[in-house]
């Protein structure tokens, strides 16, 4: 597995850092013919972090993008079960009222809502087993 993809998930499952993990999977697919795979895992990412900054209506458009690039690769793509993803994402926002799906609500909001802690279940245990311990190299600058 790329050590960007093992980075984005390390963000994603140790860190919670969805911005980070969104770079990391943004310098893996532009350089690796932009697979609409990533496009949906790095769109997961955003939706994540705006919805934990507030920004529902973002949150909402990003997963109904994401979704329509994760739906074909069910059930894995890269040793991540895809399908469990969309089905913790889909609970997330199960909990979260349809009225906020337009609007801009504070953080502390969101935080109230006490939603699920999404996790991205990795297939392969030896890249699971890795993850826990596994220290992201920076990204180069892109010009």
């Amino acid at each position: 597995m790329d050590a960007r993809l093992m980075s984005y998930l390390y963000c994603f499952n140790i860190t919670r850092d969805y911005f980070e993990c969104h770079e990391y999977g943004e310098s893996l697919w532009l350089d690796s013919g932009r697979p609409v795979g990533l496009k949906g895992l790095i769109q997961t990412a955003v939706c994540l972090y705006h919805l934990e900054n507030g920004n529902v209506r973002g949150a909402w458009r990003m997963w109904q993008r994401a979704r329509t690039y994760l739906t074909p690769l069910r059930p894995e793509y890269e040793s991540i079960d895809v399908g469990r993803l969309m089905d913790d994402i889909d609970a997330v926002f199960a909990q979260v009222p349809v009225d906020w799906r337009p609007m801009q609500v504070s953080p502390a909001q969101v935080e109230a809502l006490h939603l699920p802690r999404v996790d991205i279940r990795i297939t392969d245990p030896a890249i699971a087993a890795q993850l826990p311990q596994w220290s992201p190299e920076p990204l180069p600058d892109r010009d």
